[in-house]
């Protein structure tokens, strides 16, 4: 299959996302589609995929003329996409995801067994440790975005688009998942990779078509490309030049705490029904003993599903405790069996944002004041919240920058800028940051860093949840591992190895 997009334009208001964009897609190749936030590869892949349309220009499938007025068009022509928000049913397990979602069976026939044995087959062969039956709800992150893909090969897609997949993937579910992108496409799929990862691009790219602000500027052969030097190979340098107009990015450092004396204190803080503690799969947390003190960087590390969300949901007071207290400036913000009160100098970055840190319907202005809305006027000044909203719209550079739009509107990365301008503004005294980069490009992720650090600076502590190690070795003060809920490891960050670190991760307290 050769797909061709000519002369592409789309604009959203008054923001071109794409202009006149020409691209070429081949069967049994990796594209990374590669470029910084807002750049316009979303946006391009989802006119291919139905879910836009076009203002201009065409699409060809082997030389013929298409029209994709829908995703359902889309997959009829052999065309799927996994989108960096998942569109699963927590409630429903994940045979029933797949069943909803596939275009094979009408729904009061799901009792085909020929379509459940090739589903399942299917499940089996890209996720073998996880059953039918097992509630999306239960799930990794990981998990659910193999399930996702699952859906679209389940639709015989010929064309797998992917976008931003490793963003919410651990080093080793990313080698994994590179693993199998060169699987899929060695078997005659083609597929984009939408990225804005270097370690992307080299793990598994054939081409490369950088975009920046809504154009192709660049196509060339990945440094791994097999074929002929039909095209030529570009530097890490010259992609990043490519994508954000400078090859020297800004070098942030993290700041040495101000003071000794902690600021926050976690206590014997558990989770959890007894049940569930004792079952590692449920993401219970238990006898977590923590001390913050005024500007210091903890990072929380762990294999994914060993309690890191639970225990930021329970600081933060989205969740009860079972036991335990959390102080913070030595007053209690949560303990167990009292309801949390809210704390406007406590900022929270949740794991995924679409779901836990906006109100989609609501427009841009609403979800950046909804935390002040207890300390508003019984009339709030409209035009007032605008101008400051449009202010941090502009300092975090959420695209397209319009206040009154809806902020279901946004790309993953934007509505992670957004929540991120929220939570940031202002002074607060503490910050959970759970995976605060997850979707954003090489100047965002700087930029959010330098961020993080000057509030440190200032005397906030700052409870940092990650997965890519390598961050948290370099810019945290303190690392602490989570390995089935426990927290197995403590260690300063200039004193720690990877290789200790790793082990914790893995291996819990023995490997110590």
């Amino acid at each position: 299959m050769h797909i061709q997009l000519q002369g592409i334009s789309k604009r959203f208001n008054s923001l071109l996302a794409n202009d006149k964009v020409d691209l070429d897609i081949f069967s049994g190749e990796v594209l990374a589609l590669l470029g910084e936030n807002g750049a316009g590869k979303s946006t391009l892949m989802k006119i291919l995929y139905g879910f836009y349309q076009a203002d201009e220009g065409c699409i060809l499938i082997d030389d013929r003329l298409v029209v994709i007025d829908s995703p359902y068009a889309a997959m009829a022509l052999g065309i799927g996409m996994v989108f960096q928000q998942f569109s699963l049913i927590d409630n429903l397990t994940v045979a029933e995801n797949l069943m909803l979602a596939s275009t094979k069976t009408p729904k009061w026939q799901w009792s085909d067994r020929t379509h459940w044995v090739n589903t399942h087959s299917c499940l089996s062969q890209l996720a073998p440790t996880i059953q039918p039956t097992n509630r999306v709800h239960d799930l990794t992150v990981s998990e659910k975005q193999l399930v996702e893909l699952v859906k679209v090969l389940d639709a015989d897609a010929r064309v797998i688009i992917l976008d931003e997949p490793s963003s919410v993937l651990t080093p080793l579910e990313t080698q994994r998942f590179w693993t199998l992108i060169r699987q899929l496409a060695d078997q005659g799929h083609a597929v984009v990779l939408i990225t804005h990862k270097l370690e992307d691009v080299l793990a598994c790219a054939d081409r490369i078509a950088v975009m920046r602000k809504g154009r192709v500027v660049e196509v060339c052969l990945a440094h791994n490309n097999q074929k002929p030097e039909l095209e030529r190979h570009l530097s890490s340098e010259d992609l990043i030049h490519l994508m954000v107009g400078q090859t020297e990015l800004p070098v942030v450092h993290p700041v040495p705490p101000s003071l000794a004396h902690p600021r926050l204190h976690i206590q014997n803080l558990w989770v959890g029904e007894p049940a569930a503690v004792s079952n590692p799969g449920h993401n219970a947390v238990r006898g977590i003993d923590l001390a913050i003190a005024s500007g210091e960087i903890i990072g929380i590390a762990g294999v994914a599903g060993n309690g890191q969300q639970t225990l930021a949901d329970a600081v933060t007071g989205l969740l009860p405790l079972t036991q335990g207290t959390v102080h913070l400036d030595g007053a209690p913000v949560h303990q167990a069996g009292i309801p949390y009160r809210t704390r406007h100098d406590i900022a929270y970055i949740p794991e995924q944002p679409l779901q836990n840190g906006v109100a989609t319907d609501l427009d841009l202005v609403k979800n950046l004041v909804v935390k002040d809305i207890n300390r508003m006027p019984f009339f709030p000044r409209r035009a007032k919240q605008r101008a400051q909203a449009l202010q941090l719209i502009q300092a975090f550079n959420v695209q397209p920058p319009n206040p009154d739009q809806p902020a279901g509107n946004l790309s993953g990365g934007n509505l992670q800028k957004l929540v991120l301008a929220r939570e940031l503004s202002g002074s607060p005294s503490l910050i959970v940051a759970c995976y605060p980069t997850m979707g954003l490009d090489i100047s965002a992720t700087q930029f959010i860093y330098e961020k993080l650090f000057n509030h440190a600076q200032t005397g906030a502590c700052i409870l940092w949840i990650s997965e890519n190690l390598d961050d948290l070795l370099r810019y945290s003060h303190r690392i602490a591992v989570l390995f089935q809920g426990e927290i197995v490891g403590i260690a300063e960050t200039r004193r720690a190895s990877r290789q200790l670190v790793g082990k914790w991760m893995t291996s819990g307290r023995q490997a110590a």
